[in-house]
């Protein structure tokens, strides 16, 4: 309908074209202006037909195209705020003495957001309107501005013409309260408690300029006033919610959801939101456990079929250490499903990998495959499945499978860097190393696979200046990563550049969290280097508390001339 009444627009007023029946030999008396304006009003009041009054206006403005009447209900129906503006005033300038043409004006040009030039006319307006929202408009436009004084002033104006009318008390305490006069605003809004104890916004308003002024015991007994007025409304809820946040109030933000949450219309997508946002906070995870618990518990008794309502119970449960729970739970919701997404065998599969099930996690994937089959993530899966199997073959099927349908470079190169490990594990350098090669081609900035492949030079003695230059910018990618460190350590080593290599272990060492063995012994090698021996014998023991190759830590014990025996 939008549709036809623009085009029925752009031909009558545009255009100025009026269709005529050709052969007509007599036609009918003209309508007058007052007759034509009378069907314009009926259309618009009795029938709701927009597009016959604006017929009739058109057949009005080609006998008086400043009829103002027209042009005022014109304003009126116009869907453009611009056009509507238009109209108003032509009609206003037309006859300034008319009140309801004044009227009409001044809300075109709070439409048009014209708020400027609004002030004066409503201030025209209020001079003799029998309506409280003008008045109201006005004090709005004033505070706007930042002239609150001046809408005071119009809400004092009201309260002589109309008597207390609740919704300008509110709206005169906000005003007081940019003034700085909280006092005042405070004793505004008892006086609204006391004259409609019953509405709970008034209670509201009085516990905001409470917790304004640090009294939060009053605060709250306004807030929970306001609640048992409107209990089964969600806006008081949120407001004692609001506060709640403010106060750092993490308990009182839960137990108010613990309402809302059982309230069906109380939005869904509000509710995980703020599942969401609680649940980052780990610390009071484990202190308000009992709060947590019941909202997981309500949000998925409150909606069984929603899928990430599914996740969300799952995951609560996998995070207060109920993981087989979790599971078991996951695994049920699965089979529920006809036509699964990917997420839910993902969910499963995760969980599984975590007890290191690695039969069950093969046992999912190839489940998830069968709907899913050039799923990359899910081959890539079941080849890392068969590689801790030392399957290598099968691995890299897997990992070939995968790369028919990678689509990106980036895909493409962690496959190939995927390859290049399965290879390196089964002892084909060479393959290997092709392998990390065309991983670097399809991403030159892959930081891993600069690492492994400088690893791997530093082994053999060979390209050692390359495989600096390599973990050097394997480093700019991931400046703090110890891998990177010890494999930038060994080359230094390996180059004769003791001193160096000595500094960036160290560093290595400061960020290992996993006590790794290797970095024990490759320290251990290079203190050796520089003859200090006292702390390399250290670090290599501690490399064999680690779990490092005992014959290995042996042999570095032995003297020189044993070891070339």
């Amino acid at each position: 309908m939008r549709k036809g009444v623009v085009i029925l627009i752009v031909a009558l007023f545009c255009c100025g074209f009026i269709p005529q029946h050709k052969a007509v030999r007599e036609q009918a008396p003209q309508k007058s202006i007052s007759e034509l304006y009378t069907e314009a009003i009926k259309s618009v009041t009795i029938r709701k037909d927009t597009i016959g009054a604006l017929g009739a206006i058109e057949a009005i403005f080609q006998q008086d195209s400043n009829y103002a009447p027209a042009l005022n209900l014109l304003s009126r129906i116009t869907r453009q705020p611009k056009n509507a503006l238009e109209y108003a005033e032509r009609a206003y300038k037309s006859d300034t003495t008319n009140r309801y043409y004044l009227e009409d004006y001044g809300r075109a040009l709070i439409g048009a957001e014209e708020y400027d030039r609004s002030i004066p006319v409503f201030e025209r307006i209020v001079r003799y309107s029998t309506e409280p929202n003008d008045f109201r408009i006005l004090a709005i436009l004033f505070d706007n501005k930042n002239r609150c004084r001046e809408a005071l002033a119009v809400l004092d104006s009201a309260d002589v013409r109309f008597g207390r009318i609740p919704e300008l008390g509110r709206l005169r305490q906000f005003c007081l309260l940019k003034l700085g006069k909280t006092l005042e605003a405070e004793v505004e809004a008892k006086r609204a408690v006391e004259e409609a104890p019953y509405l709970a916004q008034n209670h509201i308003s009085l516990a905001k300029l409470y917790a304004l002024t640090h009294r939060d015991s009053l605060a709250i007994k306004s807030y929970i006033k306001a609640i048992r007025l409107d209990s089964l409304e969600i806006w008081p809820w949120m407001e004692f919610f609001d506060y709640g946040e403010k106060r750092e109030r993490k308990e009182l933000c839960l137990m108010i959801m613990q309402h809302l949450f059982k309230y069906d219309h109380f939005p869904l997508k509000e509710k995980i939101a703020q599942w969401k946002t609680f649940s980052k906070d780990y610390d009071s995870y484990s202190k308000y456990y009992g709060l947590y618990d019941d909202l997981a518990k309500t949000l998925f008794i409150r909606h069984p079929d929603n899928r990430e309502v599914n996740q969300i119970y799952c995951s609560h449960l996998y995070v207060s250490g109920q993981k087989e729970q979790a599971l078991n739970f996951m695994k049920q919701y699965l089979r529920q499903q006809k036509e699964p997404k990917i997420e839910d065998f993902s969910d499963v599969i995760s969980i599984e990998s975590d007890f290191g099930r690695l039969d069950s996690v093969a046992h999912y994937t190839n489940l998830a495959l069968k709907h899913f089959p050039q799923n990359i993530e899910l081959l890539q899966l079941r080849s890392y499945v068969a590689q801790e199997h030392k399957k290598y073959e099968e691995a890299l099927d897997w990992m070939n499978e995968a790369l028919k349908y990678a689509s990106k470079d980036e895909e493409r190169g962690e496959i190939w860097a995927s390859i290049g490990i399965i290879e390196n594990q089964r002892g084909d350098k060479k393959r290997c190393y092709k392998a990390y090669e065309k991983a670097l081609k399809y991403n030159p900035d892959n930081g891993t696979v600069l690492n492994n492949l400088a690893y791997e030079y530093s082994l053999e003695g060979r390209n050692l200046d390359k495989a600096l230059e390599m973990v050097e910018r394997a480093l700019e990618l991931s400046a703090n990563n110890p891998t990177f460190l010890d494999t930038k350590a060994w080359v230094l080593y390996k180059l004769g550049r003791y001193a160096e290599a000595k500094k960036v272990m160290q560093y290595a060492i400061s960020l290992d969290r996993s006590k790794s063995p290797e970095y024990a012994l490759h320290y251990g090698d290079i203190l050796h280097a520089l003859g200090e021996e006292f702390m390399a014998k250290t670090y290599w023991r501690k490399a064999l508390e680690r779990g490092a190759d005992k014959e290995e830590i042996e042999r570095r014990f032995l003297p020189q001339t044993e070891k070339k025996k």
